[in-house]
């Protein structure tokens, strides 16, 4: 594994490891978060003509569209080991089955370094809180990821998706699950709030997928995005079904979101890794 730093304005920082820092080619340091809400990044792989998912049973996950790239896996688990918690929506956790939004599940070579950083960071736990936002309730409480004791998990949802999970599991549920106002869908704000408020969340990567992201997007809430290009071409399909980040959201000029760019990585597998910060 190899990552080459072609440009970065962000400059020194001291906040990685050395280790990391010689891996990374680099150092990361992100901004403080606001007094209401956590700082918001956003980490997604997309292949040249935008697509980050093929949408095919099996082959839904961004490992396909990355080529299972390590230079990708290794800079997640970088995220995830800098995070307080990491985001998903129900289908990004309905297609991955067993697998743990954590460091050293997405690039276990790295397993000693990532918890040396976080215990540089005077995180709070080993691994960061997953959030699974889910409005209808249509999560399987009996996965491996709430069986995990050590990874500590919260369920967002409504009143109609608690009441859902309660059917399915009886009035003692399995596992945190807290219920925000909507009636399937939750706001971008709400969720941002009570993980800051409730869990201590002051920085939260999300993973997608791109319906919930996108939801963060239209209400101004995402600072950062981590965008790694894969070198393929994968086509949208016929009817547009494969998505891009974005999701469906239509920005007219006046409200289109720009960003600043603050770093370019490369691998010599042909990836680009790019990170911009949302621009004032």
């Amino acid at each position: 594994m190899r990552l080459k730093t072609l440009y970065d304005s962000t400059g020194p920082s001291g906040r990685l490891t050395t280790e990391l820092q010689a891996l990374y080619d680099g150092d990361l340091v992100f901004p403080d978060p606001t007094r209401t809400r956590p700082f918001i990044i956003g980490n997604f792989v997309q292949s040249l003509d935008g697509v980050v998912s093929f949408k095919i049973q099996g082959h839904s996950g961004g490992g396909d569209i990355s080529g299972r790239n390590e230079e990708d896996t290794f800079i997640m688990g970088l995220l995830r080991s800098c995070a307080d918690a990491v985001l998903i929506g129900e289908e990004t956790y309905r297609v991955a089955p067993g697998h743990f939004w954590t460091a050293d599940f997405i690039h276990p070579k790295r397993k000693q370094e990532y918890q040396a950083l976080r215990r540089r960071l005077a995180k709070r736990s080993p691994h960061p809180l997953t959030v699974i936002v889910s409005g209808k309730g249509s999560v399987d409480l009996d996965g491996a990821l709430f069986r995990h004791s050590d990874v500590k998990t919260v369920v967002l949802t409504t009143k109609k998706g608690r009441e859902h999970l309660e059917q399915k599991h009886g009035a003692a549920l399995p596992a945190d699950v807290q219920v925000l106002p909507g009636e399937t869908v939750l706001h971008a704000g709400d969720m941002a709030g009570l993980l800051y408020e409730s869990y201590g969340v002051r920085l939260l990567v999300h993973e997608g997928g791109p319906t919930l992201f996108a939801g963060f997007l239209r209400d101004d809430l995402i600072d950062e995005l981590f965008l790694t290009i894969a070198p393929q071409i994968v086509g949208g399909g016929a009817s547009g079904e494969r998505p891009n980040f974005s999701g469906h959201l239509s920005f007219g000029p006046e409200k289109a979101m720009w960003t600043t760019l603050l770093s370019v990585k490369s691998a010599n597998t042909g990836h680009l890794f790019l990170r911009y910060r949302r621009t004032p």
